[in-house]
């Protein structure tokens, strides 16, 4: 097999493979969801605040219920974008022109925050909503940008090869 056609595969498995993971996430039911989140918040509180554990339950409430909203909607953000370098990497051996490969990156990332949204109406106690739809689509276009720069590396990269190949 050739060396393109591999990548492209392995490309295309962790594109699958991470739309599933978001897809598992989103399919968790609200309880189990937020203590997923819980745990997560209280281990990054306990890195912020070493005293955490010595404080009263309410306290220990207190903090993480203020920071879990915030946790939750960057890792919304950050699965996105993430998503979105994984599309446009998916799609780069098949062409270069940077705006298709942007353009389907964007594209297929917001569709599937929207799919995923849409889903979620489904999840017991969960509940699709217009704000993490907008979220994610500013995970996807973070994404995108990091793709631009990238590709723009790529190509002065190749530049400077094909010169001083010639030289």
């Amino acid at each position: 097999m050739k060396k393109k056609a591999i990548i492209s595969i392995l490309l295309i498995s962790a594109v699958i493979g991470w739309m599933y993971f978001i897809y598992s996430l989103s399919a968790e039911p609200a309880e189990v969801s937020s203590e997923t989140s819980g745990r997560i918040v209280k281990k990054l509180c306990r890195i912020i605040q070493p005293e955490f554990d010595s404080w009263s339950h309410e306290e220990q409430f207190e903090m993480t219920e203020r920071y879990q909203f915030y946790i939750r909607k960057t890792a919304h953000f950050s699965a996105y974008t993430i998503l979105s370098v994984l599309i446009g990497a998916a799609v780069c051996p098949h062409t270069n022109k940077n705006r298709y490969r942007l353009g389907i990156a964007f594209v297929v990332g917001v569709l599937y925050a929207i799919s995923d949204e849409i889903h979620q109406r489904f999840v017991p106690g969960r509940s699709g909503e217009v704000r993490d739809v907008l979220i994610d689509s500013a995970g996807v276009a973070l994404g995108c940008i990091i793709l631009l720069f990238v590709f723009k590396i790529m190509k002065k990269r190749r530049r400077t090869h094909r010169n001083s190949s010639v030289s």
